[in-house]
């Protein structure tokens, strides 16, 4: 019998519309017999940070990029053997070894802001959570939005039957929300930061002082055993990358628009609320937030069984000082 909580990856893309767009980095020409690290990357955010902080330069491997415009696809194409590393957030980690994906994770990044929300269009009557008690509300199944909906309903002491969760993109999600045929939509920057500058969309509520959260560099168990030089190497650029962005915010958001042609003003936003910590290896702390992430899920029904999240991560992978 096939196991509910394995998708295919290929499924996924289909009906989601959704295809792997594979980037070479450096534009060099490699030798057929180099190492190749395939890194997941969500709107390529981490690309471009990377090539703007000249972390792209001489780099002793290869580097094979699929975008992805969400995590959920990207836990997907680890567990089909596409892609070696990348970056998600907690909640969409744990729906991933729900399923029985074989990732670990070897590093994470402390998210100081507001890392998700659930917004409304501007003439909402909606103030708070409590108020979307019948209505629907759109999101991405098993990302931080799904879990700042069920965090938010705990709080207010309301069950998830509360409301009715419609999966969706967040593409088709925010046409969803624009049409009127959802009442509310549990996304994260800088989708928000769309919504609110341009598409009539206020926000309810945000993830702080809700939820904690940490965003997890994941591995397959694969790349772990047969790349490790590889991934240190590519932690310590990403490290080095975030510190750069931090002390040259206005030229990064400027980048970002210019590669992607989201409007300038979108990435200021998004980069002026939330504050990213690199950690130097896997702390209690981040295990801690995210086991409550992982109970979460399981006490509101989103997942079948309860995890043991500190078997879900690889603490060998320490970052030297610079």
């Amino acid at each position: 019998m096939q196991n509910p909580w394995r998708i295919s990856v290929y499924g996924i893309f289909r009906r989601a519309g959704l295809a792997l767009t594979f980037i070479f980095a450096c534009g060099a020409a490699f030798a057929a017999d180099q190492p190749v690290l395939h890194v997941g990357d969500q709107r390529a955010m981490v690309q471009l940070l990377l090539k703007a902080a000249g972390q792209l330069d001489n780099v002793p491997y290869r580097i094979e990029w699929a975008i992805f415009p969400v995590g959920a696809p990207l836990v997907e194409a680890m567990n089909a053997g596409a892609v070696d590393f990348g970056y998600v957030g907690d909640a969409t980690t744990t729906f991933g070894l729900a399923a029985k994906a074989p990732i670990k994770t070897i590093s994470i990044w402390h998210l100081n802001g507001a890392g998700a929300a659930i917004i409304v269009p501007d003439a909402s009557p909606a103030h708070n959570i409590a108020d979307l008690r019948g209505k629907r509300i759109g999101l991405v199944r098993g990302s931080p939005g799904h879990l700042l909906v069920a965090a938010a309903l705990k709080q207010a002491h309301l069950p998830l039957s509360s409301v009715t969760l419609v999966y969706l993109t967040a593409v088709d999600a925010r046409s969803a929300l624009e049409a009127g045929s959802i009442d509310a939509w549990s996304i994260w920057d800088p989708y928000v930061a769309e919504a609110e500058l341009y598409g009539h969309a206020r926000i309810l509520l945000t993830s702080h002082g809700v939820v904690d959260e940490v965003e997890c560099g994941i591995a397959t168990q694969q790349a772990i055993e047969t790349k490790r030089p590889q991934l240190l190497d590519f932690l310590a650029r990403v490290r080095r990358g975030i510190e750069w962005g931090d002390a040259h915010p206005d030229e990064r958001a400027r980048l970002f628009s210019e590669e992607t042609g989201i409007k300038l003003e979108v990435m200021r936003r998004t980069y002026g609320r939330t504050h990213i910590i690199v950690a130097d290896q896997v702390d209690d702390a981040a295990i801690a937030v995210h086991q409550n992430v992982a109970d979460l899920y399981t006490e509101m029904g989103i997942i079948p069984a309860k995890l043991d999240i500190s078997q879900a991560y690889d603490r060998s992978f320490v970052l030297a000082p610079e």
